[in-house]
């Protein structure tokens, strides 16, 4: 009976408006096909060069350059418009990805600075596609489309994950980096046949009005984010989340450092273990996500999602064995591109254009990356006096476990104040 109505409610659609979902579905399955290919590559070229214990560092160095592309990002969009300035951060992304794959092997600090490198543009790019979707998308709509969107993009990352999971020791993992370069070609033409259909058109008038330079762009979304009870939610969630993702995500490469000595195999392994990730996000996209909300609705899937982490954290902490810290893993990052993704797009539909783009830019891109440094000062930190900082990052995890469900309370306590 639902898949009836979701029929007939597409079937009230105009084609215009089909189209723009049909491509806005296309450019973030290729989005997430090309994260996924590149994703284990960069992780395990640098635990190859450097060990998984300067990770920290590498989290600390994208902190200045998010401030950098956030504001350049937040200036040029006024100027250039959402396409021109997608097809400049194509240009760029696809040279630079050109560039490692050609010269790794000359220079001894490229791992460093491709890992820095794609940490931050693939944000870039996922700003610059879910900003139009929410400035066409409509609230009522959004309950159940921004699920199929996920889920498209959980299909491309399943897709992207199956390159480097059996070819990386065949070709070599470097090399893998040349398959990503046709989907670029697509995601452009992709992107501008959806913005030919998006409802961006009218807020370029209020882009100008707020035109102002690099910095004070910056400043101007930090000033967006303070008056909005929204935003700040958002900013704080993304952060919990993506501090907390960082501890995990440190204990396992950690592991796979000290395990699997040889490059390729661990690139194998690596996205082998994405693609249990990915496969369970599909199934949360399309199917979990939208019964979980049903389910306990939609405040309270606030709630849920801090309780089934910690849930799966608690249990690592009990019995800290390997199997609990991979499922650990699995769990954290299925959720995180699932139903947090969800929950957390779903913030920005009833905002302001300036709102959706601007502030969102700082809190996708700046804070989103800047959680993990946070997360890098502790784990420095705790280097310096403990051998083994595992057990410590577990148990604070599930410290912040709690505290987002405190700050989920603070917020809808506001809401209906």
């Amino acid at each position: 009976m639902r898949l009836d109505l979701l029929r007939k409610e597409l079937g009230s659609y105009t084609m215009s408006e089909r189209l723009f979902i049909l491509f806005a579905m296309l450019v973030n399955f290729l989005i997430c096909a090309e994260y996924a290919i590149v994703r284990p590559v960069s992780n395990s070229l640098f635990i190859q060069a450097f060990g998984a214990e300067l990770f920290p560092y590498a989290w600390l160095a994208t902190v200045p350059l998010n401030i950098l592309i956030v504001s350049l990002y937040n200036s040029l969009l006024p100027r250039l418009g959402c396409f021109k300035l997608f097809f400049v951060s194509i240009v760029v992304v696809a040279g630079g990805n050109l560039f490692f794959a050609c010269f790794f092997e000359r220079f001894a600090s490229l791992p460093f600075i491709f890992y820095v490198w794609k940490e931050l543009y693939v944000l870039l790019m996922f700003q610059q596609l879910w900003s139009v979707i929410h400035s066409t998308v409509q609230i009522d709509r959004a309950k159940y489309l921004y699920g199929f969107f996920f889920g498209i993009g959980g299909l491309g990352s399943l897709f992207g994950s199956a390159f480097p999971g059996f070819f990386a020791v065949t070709y070599g993992s470097e090399k893998l980096l040349f398959l990503s370069c046709p989907l670029y070609l697509f995601l452009l033409l992709f992107y501008w046949r959806m913005t030919r259909h998006a409802a961006v058109h009218h807020v370029t008038t209020e882009f100008k009005r707020h035109s102002v330079a690099s910095l004070q762009s910056f400043l101007h979304g930090c000033q967006l984010i303070a008056r909005s009870r929204f935003l700040i939610f958002a900013l704080l969630i993304v952060v919990l989340m993506q501090f907390s993702s960082a501890l995990i995500d440190f204990q396992f490469n950690a592991f796979l450092g000290k395990t699997i000595a040889d490059k390729d195999l661990r690139t194998e392994y690596g996205a082998r273990v994405l693609g249990i990730v990915h496969a369970l996000t599909v199934s949360m996209q399309f199917i979990g996500s939208y019964f979980l909300i049903r389910l306990v609705g939609l405040k309270r899937s606030y709630y849920a999602l801090p309780l089934l982490i910690g849930g799966g954290v608690l249990s690592y902490a009990l019995f800290p064995l390997f199997p609990l810290l991979g499922l650990s893993y699995i769990a954290v990052k299925s959720l995180d591109f699932s139903l947090f993704g969800i929950l957390r797009e779903m913030l920005y539909v009833p905002l302001k254009s300036d709102e959706k783009f601007r502030a969102k830019a700082v809190i996708d891109i700046f804070a989103y990356r800047s959680a993990k440094a946070l997360a890098s000062f502790l784990i420095l930190a705790l280097q310096v006096f403990f051998i083994d900082v595992s057990p410590i990052l577990t148990y604070t995890t599930l410290g912040l476990s709690g505290l987002w469900i405190a700050v989920t309370a603070w917020n809808f306590k506001r809401a209906v104040a």
